[in-house]
């Protein structure tokens, strides 16, 4: 059965803010984080979660017509909340390549290749038409090195960017070797990779408090720096 974490994260999101929304709501939420994922998907997820009432408590499903009437969608919705205030009725599904820009403006600077990967992920799909040929640098990453750095934000824990992960060959559910996250702690507990090719690690295993850190992939290992003001 088709999973994705992001897709969990989103819907919980939602419910939490009393939120209508649809399967594309879903699926642009996850995308707007550079993360592909097909609408789809996303829909057959949410059919085969929905008697989960611990996730969605009271929500129920109306039928609502979208695309100017041209076709019928499953609202999901407070119970006590009137479907026909659901306005984002005619919002289209974010693109593979406007996917493939939102993840490459994350990733920040990429010196000797472009997001990994993604182009391989983003052709697959069956939501738009044909889209452009395969990165040529895909499947090369161990005959040329790959270096890329950008800055997290983040308080409570630093996610290493997906496209880091997916460069260093690593899948989700691989337990990860803590000798190739180069912090000033030591990594305490397991390290694996999520369903979106991210990891997590405890802010405190920097040295630098809250500000920003530079992440760097770079000689197959993951490097931090404080990032200057």
């Amino acid at each position: 059965m088709f999973y994705h974490a992001s897709v969990l994260e989103k819907v919980t999101e939602f419910i939490k803010e009393d939120k209508m929304f649809t399967s594309v709501d879903i699926a642009n939420a996850v995308k707007s984080e550079g993360l592909w994922v097909r609408n789809t998907e996303v829909r057959d997820w949410l059919q085969e979660n929905f008697s989960n009432k611990t996730l969605f408590g009271t929500y129920v499903i109306s039928q609502i017509s979208v695309c100017n009437g041209s076709s019928m969608a499953s609202l999901y919705h407070p119970a006590l909340l009137n479907p026909s205030d659901y306005v984002d009725r005619d919002q289209r599904p974010l693109t593979p390549d406007e996917v493939r820009a939102i993840a490459k403006a994350k990733v920040g600077t990429i010196k000797d290749s472009a997001v990994p990967d993604l182009n391989k992920i983003l052709d697959k799909s069956n939501d738009t038409e044909d889209d452009e040929d395969e990165d040529t640098n895909q499947g090369t990453t161990s005959a040329k090195p790959v270096q890329m750095s950008t800055i997290l934000t983040s308080v409570e824990r630093l996610k290493i960017p997906g496209a880091m992960i997916r460069a260093l060959g690593w899948v989700p559910g691989q337990i990860v070797d803590p000798a190739l996250i180069l912090t000033t702690k030591v990594l305490s507990g397991t390290l694996v990779v999520s369903a979106d090719y991210r990891v997590s690690i405890p802010r405190s295993a920097v040295p630098w408090g809250k500000s920003p850190v530079i992440v760097i992939l770079k000689d197959g290992k993951i490097h931090f720096k404080k990032a200057k003001k």
